[in-house]
């Protein structure tokens, strides 16, 4: 339950994000989502936004939880182009940067799960038309065609399957119209050669059919300069995207219609990099290496010493070290579903959604940025994923005092990866000849080698033994989920309801491991890559350190979780809610190439619990030309499933890699929204997150201490007897989240006498306050990625079919990172988006 005597006194007020943003709510506005007119006696006719929050069309401001909606028009407009832009426009939602598409992490409140192994479900889900995408990179989905975005905050699993226990982001599309030949044309050019183009068409093919078709390409240059050799003319950050969806209706209006959607879509990029900030380590990376100079001579130094890689501050830009062959990334997605609603009579429906998907994603993302390819491959290779889902329901709404909704649900994740690591590291040397990466060698032998140089002066290779990081695997895993839902919504009196929602589901969870080790043949130079290794060994076996196996971990687990609302009506235009809720994330398994079958007591990890307390307030005045609302929350997460790595060996490289249970980590805080028909020209809106989250309690974390015994937090490290360390986070924040978000859009709608052309102008305000530190940050004394406050300006002219739109993006070029970290070393790298400096661009759209 929540703990009262801890809540922020403050934050007494609190408020449901429900505004569409640049497109809020307003009187007589039109919105192009799906809506409802609604006319009360006394105050003008209302656009009503209506959601599928509770799996109903409802109006927004009925759904007694924290949610947000983005429309189709802000997403057009502002050039959203996958879920990860998307969180940008949604304050109380996150994202941790990382390397790659595969360990970028959606968080809710400050709270998500580093999702860099198939063994480890996500808290926090995405959803396409009721359609559970189980896996966070899936967020590179193309927004394409797509009516609105439901951002729901908070445990969602009574109604949504699985595991959606902190948050989710529901993607609901558009769908064909019986009888209607409509589609529009898009086309949008950008600087880094941003071009993209859409067409949508809906097609009546009979009187009770309808067809709609959508397709989707983009294409950006990348926008970090890249400094490996070789490779300066490959910029990282290119993207290429190529999606298209179909959608087949029928609809005879006489009790059954059913809806198939058929979609596809690729992408390939270089992304992601960080750039060095203030300076770089010249010790950074293996050391010592062998440089054999122009003149013959030859020192032990580091990478660095000899091609320093650069600064942002240097280039004047951001700047990376990356080879093409370590740095890719490409993803598939192919969907099919049918949903189903058959009226039993008029006040009894029953839905069914089915749906299977297949996704797959190539990738590799080298870990070090220094100006020579000492890694090939970095957990490079394939992860594919296949899901089913099955949901039937039984529903009666839109009843005089009682509504409700039963259901079952099933849904199954099968996941399969294969890894390598191929790399001139983890104590193996380097040679440097000619400028070039010559040869790759043990950390001893590199050391006698210099040594034997050092006092006679003779270059003996002989000295040298080959050697490279040569590891691969082999993953699976399987979660099987299955449950009885429903909710329950309750007319006590005219101004006072409840509901009650329900959901006992059943998981059953398990995972393969099989780990292959090579040694590096001892004749050549050690740069063999592990393919060609792989190839050798199966002929000579002595090439084998370890080929295990395969290890199976297994498990299952039985949850009841619900949420219990009441609602209050104080007046016409003032509305009341409390909301308690939780929710359930299933165990985990860490199966990747840095597990250690050794350390199998610690799979599973056990399963996440949640909670959320709100209350919410939603109020309308002056015939709901000024909106106002606000909801405090206060969401717990126990037995928080989080990543430990403890080195065990350094000299071999051996580390203890997987994931723990904090005790418990919470969140508290205010979402708000304010929105203001200033004029009939002029409108201004504003959404407003605050959250605290940290580890409530979390006083055992196996990984080494930071920063040494003289580091700022060793009194919160202990030392147990067989050496291993332990260090305690209670009390401290998750890293890297901005703690204040906000957003704000004025809108000015320009007339243009009587030329036809209607035109507005709009601002868009994005602030992110000062990121919360890492441990190693905390530490070293250092500060986290600063404050962030990004102005875009739009500029849009219609007439008739015809829509144009201009935009400048960080209008007033001010240069910001989304991420920046401090390593143990005390050096530091950020993050850089598309817009770390002011771009622009320009669209044109014919509709018919």
């Amino acid at each position: 339950m929540p703990k009262f005597n801890k809540l922020h006194t403050g934050l007494l007020l609190a408020g449901c994000s429900f505004t569409a943003l640049t497109n809020p709510v307003y009187a007589n506005e039109k919105i192009n989502v799906k809506q409802a007119e609604v006319t009360n006696k006394d105050s003008k006719e209302l656009e009503v936004i209506l959601v599928s929050a509770q799996k109903r069309d409802q109006a927004l401001k009925d759904v007694p939880s924290s949610i947000q909606v983005l429309d189709d028009s802000l997403i057009e407009e502002v050039g959203i182009e996958d879920g990860f832009d998307l969180v940008t426009y949604l304050p109380g939602f996150g994202l941790d940067d990382s390397t790659e598409i595969r360990t970028t992490t959606l968080k809710t409140r400050g709270i998500g799960t580093f999702t860099n192994s198939i063994g480890l479900q996500s808290s926090n889900l995405v959803v396409i038309d009721g359609e559970v995408l189980p896996r966070q990179s899936m967020l590179n989905l193309p927004v394409s065609d797509v009516e609105r975005v439901e951002a729901m905050r908070g445990p969602q699993g009574t109604l949504f399957g699985q595991n959606t226990s902190t948050g989710l982001l529901h993607y609901v599309t558009k769908k064909p119209e019986i009888g209607e030949l409509t589609g529009k044309i898009r086309a949008g050019v950008s600087e880094f050669n941003g071009r993209d183009v859409s067409g949508t068409i809906n097609l009546p093919i009979a009187e009770d059919w309808a067809l709609r078709f959508n397709a989707q390409y983009s294409d950006i240059d990348g926008w970090i300069d890249n400094t490996m050799p070789g490779e300066e003319d490959n910029k990282v950050g290119a993207k290429t995207t190529k999606a298209g969806r179909a959608q087949l209706l029928y609809d005879a209006g006489e009790g059954l219609d059913v809806l198939f959607r058929l979609e596809y879509s690729e992408t390939d990029n270089n992304c992601c990099s960080m750039s060095s900030l203030g300076g770089i380590n010249v010790n950074f990376g293996p050391n010592p290496i062998i440089h054999v100079k122009d003149d013959g001579t030859i020192e032990g130094t580091t990478y660095n010493s000899i091609n320093p890689s650069s600064t942002f501050e240097e280039n004047g830009g951001p700047v990376t070290a990356r080879n093409a062959e370590a740095n890719y990334g490409s993803t598939e997605n192919f969907g099919f579903s049918i949903a189903a609603d058959y009226y039993l009579n008029d006040e009894i429906t029953f839905s069914y959604n089915g749906s299977y998907r297949d996704f797959d994603l190539y990738n590799s993302s080298s870990f070090f940025t220094v100006n020579y390819p000492v890694e090939r491959s970095a957990f490079g290779g394939n992860e594919s994923v296949e899901v089913q889902q099955q949901e039937f329901r039984l529903s009666s709404f839109d009843n005089e005092r009682f509504d409700w909704v039963v259901g079952l649900f099933y849904h199954d994740t099968k996941g399969q990866r294969s890894e390598t690591r191929d790399g001139c590291i983890a104590g193996n040397r380097g040679l440097i000849e000619n400028g070039v990466l010559a040869g790759c060698y043990s950390g001893p032998s590199t050391n006698q080698f210099l040594a034997n140089y050092n006092s006679t002066g003779i270059d003996d290779r002989s000295l040298l033994v080959p050697q490279r990081l040569l590891g691969g695997g082999e993953f699976t895993t399987n979660f099987e989920n299955i449950a009885i839902f429903g909710q329950l919504d309750y007319q006590i009196t005219e101004r006072f309801d409840a509901t009650f929602g329900f959901r006992y589901l059943h998981e059953k969870g398990e995972a393969t491991f099989a780990r292959t080790d090579l040694r590096t043949p001892q004749t050549g130079v050690g740069l063999e890559s592990f393919d060609e290794v792989y190839q050798m060994a199966q002929t000579d076996p002595s090439l084998i350190i370890r080929e295990t196996d395969p290890t199976k971990f297994s498990d299952s687990d039985s949850a009841f979780i619900y949420k219990a609302v009441l609602g209050y009506d104080f007046a016409r235009s003032v509305r009341g809610y409390v909301n308690y809720s939780t929710g359930y994330k299933g165990a985990s398994y860490f199966v990747t190439t840095n597990t250690d079958p050794a350390e199998a007591d610690n799979f599973p990890t056990a399963p996440e619990q949640s909670s959320n307390f709100e209350v919410g307030l939603r109020s309308g005045f002056f015939d709901n030309d000024l909106l106002f609302n606000i909801t405090y929350f206060d969401m717990s997460v126990e037995d928080y499933q989080v990543r430990a790595t403890r080195v065990i060996d350094e000299d071999n490289n051996i580390v203890f890699a997987g994931y723990v249970n904090a005790a418990e980590a919470r969140s508290t805080g205010i979402e708000a929204d304010v929105v203001m028909n200033i004029t009939d020209e002029l409108k201004w809106s504003v959404s407003y997150a605050y959250f605290d989250a940290r580890y409530e309690d979390f006083d055992d974390t196996p990984i080494n201490c930071p920063a040494g015994d003289g580091g700022l937090l060793a009194d919160r490290c202990t030392t147990d007897e067989n050496g291993r360390q332990s260090f305690n986070q209670t009390g401290l924040s998750f890293e890297n989240n901005a703690e204040q978000q906000l957003l704000s859009t004025i809108k000015y709608d320009i007339p243009l006498g009587n030329t036809g052309w209607n035109s507005n102008v709009q601002g868009i305000w994005r602030y992110n306050g000062s990121h919360t530190q890492s441990i190693n940050e905390l530490a070293f004394g250092e500060s986290a990625n600063p404050s962030s406050s990004i102005w875009d300006l739009y500029f849009n002219v219609t007439k008739g079919p015809v829509h144009v739109n201009f935009y400048v993006k960080n209008l007033f070029d001010k240069t910001y990172t989304s991420r920046q970290r401090i390593n143990q070393d005390g050096f530091g790298e950020g993050f850089y988006p598309r817009d770390w400096s002011r771009y622009v661009g320009a669209s044109i759209q014919y509709t018919f």
